[in-house]
């Protein structure tokens, strides 16, 4: 193999087992440096992206492609809980020999998951089509239906690499869909293409080649029994129900702002409170990547330490991403009004108000998540499951209502006041479920 075929099974692929221990004995802040390049090379892929739909297309265009993207995290969430999160939980567990069949099952999973999905949203293209909604709807449903299940595959290659501490892996996989999606998009805008509808296809086709690349560098690691993957997800069922649930109820309450905008104020406000969302991910590469190194890292404090170095890594993470964001939202409040109309136009002015309040939502949900993981690790996702209802409950009660009301504003207002007031729950059932856990529940 030539060194450049070498340097890409290093930093592509899963590799033997004893690759992955190496890779995990690297010190902690190389891991969670590399981890944060990796979701700044993600992040800024998702962030130019927005900037080019944002000034190239109408605010409807955008509006309809804030619409199709919130459809995708909300299927992300779910994927998550099913297959990402169990996952990342229990791998720590399984024993060495067992890894590669244990990715395989996983990876069986979410082709089917994807598969599924995608035949839902292209169905849900149909019945628009023949709708009030408008052709515009369909198309950009018809482009996603194309491209979900290339979009969630991305999404499970990355955790995967994050659950078994490989953060290089990672950062190379996304530098690779940088390059070729920026590259469409580009293309797209250059020859007047530009859709919602055809962003998606853009995006797809990015997943898809890295993708591929992917499969054939871990053609080895990875192992696929079919019978075993129908036992593990039985296996994984016993908490993934819960985690799917949560997740169900958390991304119904969170991703439906958008959607309640189009519905009350047309396709434009969406776009608008897309552009302003555009705005609060410019920390995404250090909030996400806190996220993607601290997750598997609390999963593996309990397992290794118990209930009392839980306690302690789920406290020190909220402190330092808690305070980060808070810093984060402070800035916002100040420049945010600059910012939207800098990266997305004229066009976008006068809505720093919204930038700020979504600020105050990314600290909120900050502090949320430690928590959060917290109680995935104590096998407490019933109780994070409960905890969710909360931030449901205020969207139907006092979301929509601020939503239709006071248009983007008032759907960013609402999202943070939920978030805030389920952060405080969700800290309330972690104390609790601590106190409970005894050291033998790591062993066990």
């Amino acid at each position: 193999m030539s060194s450049v075929g070498q340097l890409a099974c290093r930093l592509f692929a899963f590799g033997q087992q004893r690759r992955v221990a190496k890779g995990a004995a690297l010190p902690v802040f190389w891991r969670g440096s590399l981890t944060i390049a990796d979701q700044a090379v993600a992040s800024a892929t998702t962030f130019l992206t927005g900037v080019l739909i944002g000034r190239v297309c109408s605010k409807e265009q955008f509006g309809y492609y804030m619409l199709g993207f919130s459809l995708l995290t909300f299927l992300m969430t779910l994927q998550s809980a099913l297959i990402s999160t169990p996952y990342t939980i229990y791998l720590p567990r399984v024993a060495a020999d067992g890894r590669a069949r244990f990715t395989g099952s996983a990876l069986a999973h979410q082709l089917v998951l994807g598969a599924g999905v995608a035949v839902a949203v292209l169905t849900g293209g149909v019945f628009s089509g023949l709708s009030a909604s408008g052709p515009e709807l369909s198309a950009m449903l018809y482009g996603l239906g194309v491209a979900i299940s290339f979009l969630l595959l991305r999404d499970f290659i990355r955790q995967a690499c994050f659950a078994q501490l490989a953060a290089q892996r990672a950062l190379a996989f996304d530098t690779a869909v940088a390059v070729v999606q920026l590259a469409a998009l580009l293309a797209l805008a250059l020859t007047g293409s530009l859709t919602a509808a055809t962003a998606f296809l853009g995006l797809a086709a990015a997943c898809a080649l890295s993708a591929l690349g992917w499969f054939w560098l871990n053609r080895t690691a990875v192992d696929v029994d079919p019978r075993q993957a129908c036992e593990d997800f039985r296996q994984n069922w016993e908490s993934a129900k819960w985690l799917f649930a949560s997740g169900l109820v958390w991304s119904v309450s969170m991703n439906l702002y958008a959607w309640f905008l189009a519905a009350f104020h047309g396709a434009a406000s969406a776009g608008t409170y897309a552009a302003a969302l555009g705005v609060v991910t410019l920390i995404n590469p250090v909030m996400l990547g806190i996220q993607n190194f601290a997750g598997p890292h609390i999963m593996h404090a309990f397992a290794e330490g118990g209930p009392d170095r839980l306690f302690r890594v789920v406290h020190g993470t909220a402190l330092l991403y808690g305070g980060l964001l808070v810093l984060f939202s402070a800035s916002m409040f100040l420049f945010g009004d600059s910012i939207i109309a800098m990266v997305y136009g004229a066009k976008y002015a006068g809505n720093g108000l919204v930038v700020a309040l979504l600020s105050m939502n990314l600290a909120f949900n900050a502090l949320g998540f430690s928590f959060s993981r917290g109680l995935f690790a104590l096998d407490g996702a019933s109780a994070d499951f409960k905890v969710n209802f909360v931030a449901l409950g205020f969207m139907v009660i006092c979301g929509v209502w601020l939503a239709r009301f006071y248009g983007p504003a008032g759907a960013a207002l609402g999202q943070a006041l939920a978030n805030f007031v389920a952060s405080i729950v969700r800290w309330m059932a972690f104390h609790s479920a601590v106190r409970r856990a005894s050291p033998a529940g790591a062993a066990s």
